[in-house]
């Protein structure tokens, strides 16, 4: 009623109370409809943080894959903005695309449908938000290389290349909690990590380890872009290395990695860098 009698007062309210409610499986792709129908402000960032916390059950939800395609491109762009995993991304946007093909297979009279090339076009509008080089290679050579028929020949050659050139840092603190990011060989900072792996942090703060390494910080800009929730390897301003949350990272500090874990890291004493 307020966005057809452009009660703007009262549709704002409407935005504010809607913010507020408790968010779960059975209203999150309905209240993602509405905010998007209507242009709401307000709920849009409670609904994007409950994606992000709990887009693996979202993904596999029966929600999810009869949702409308411009609600599941929305849902795989907040990886852009939160560290969701690309690995995860490539699988919900592919399982996605696949199950709407099946769909239209069934209804198809056409004798020659191609299920290949019918989950390709479903898939091309998803695949700008998946950082290829920043996925693991097994799960490329598992599961995305399976499905190479979405790329180009050369797509695929091009980006199987980028990621076969990447190596693993890998950080463990003395609970043996650990988390893991990609770096590219040639990058300097896998020589300093080396020359790091018999030693532990020389020191740890809240949310943050470090080693002083005073390495000479590349003069171009990090191809990295901070995504809320993430943990990243970076280089301080005078060069040392070290790991922190986004929410402390600075803009004079060089982003190298950004690390994920299975479970909880703590930030504590006693941590160790290695190449793996």
């Amino acid at each position: 009623m307020s966005e057809f009698y452009q009660i703007e007062d009262l549709k704002e309210l409407c935005d504010e109370y809607l913010s507020k409610m408790e968010l779960n499986l059975s209203n999150i792709f309905q209240l993602f409809e509405i905010s998007n129908k209507y242009s709401l402000i307000q709920i849009k960032k409670p609904i994007q943080t409950f994606i992000f916390q709990n887009f693996k059950t979202i993904f596999k939800s029966e929600g999810f894959f009869n949702a409308e395609k411009s609600v599941v491109k929305e849902i795989i762009a907040v990886g852009q903005t939160f560290a969701i995993k690309y690995e995860e991304m490539f699988e919900a946007a592919y399982e996605w695309s696949e199950n709407q093909v099946i769909k239209k297979q069934k209804e198809s009279i056409d004798e020659n449908f191609n299920m290949n090339d019918a989950i390709k076009v479903e898939m091309q509008k998803f695949l700008p938000f998946i950082k290829f080089e920043q996925m693991e290679i097994s799960f490329f050579t598992k599961y995305v290389d399976k499905r190479g028929f979405i790329f180009t020949y050369d797509e695929l050659s091009d980006t199987l290349e980028t990621v076969q050139s990447n190596v693993q840092v890998k950080i463990t603190n003395k609970n043996g909690q650990s988390v893991y990011g990609l770096l590219p060989k040639k990058d300097n900072a896998v020589c300093v990590i080396k020359s790091l792996q018999d030693k532990c942090c020389d020191a740890s703060l809240k949310n943050c380890i470090f080693w002083y390494t005073k390495c000479q910080i590349p003069s171009t800009p990090s191809p990295l872009k901070k995504r809320i929730g993430a943990k990243y390897l970076f280089y301080f301003f005078d060069g040392d290395i070290g790991v922190k949350y986004t929410a402390d990272i600075h803009d004079r500090h060089y982003l190298l990695a950004e690390m994920n874990s299975e479970t909880d890291f703590e930030f504590i004493g006693d941590c160790k860098i290695e190449i793996v």
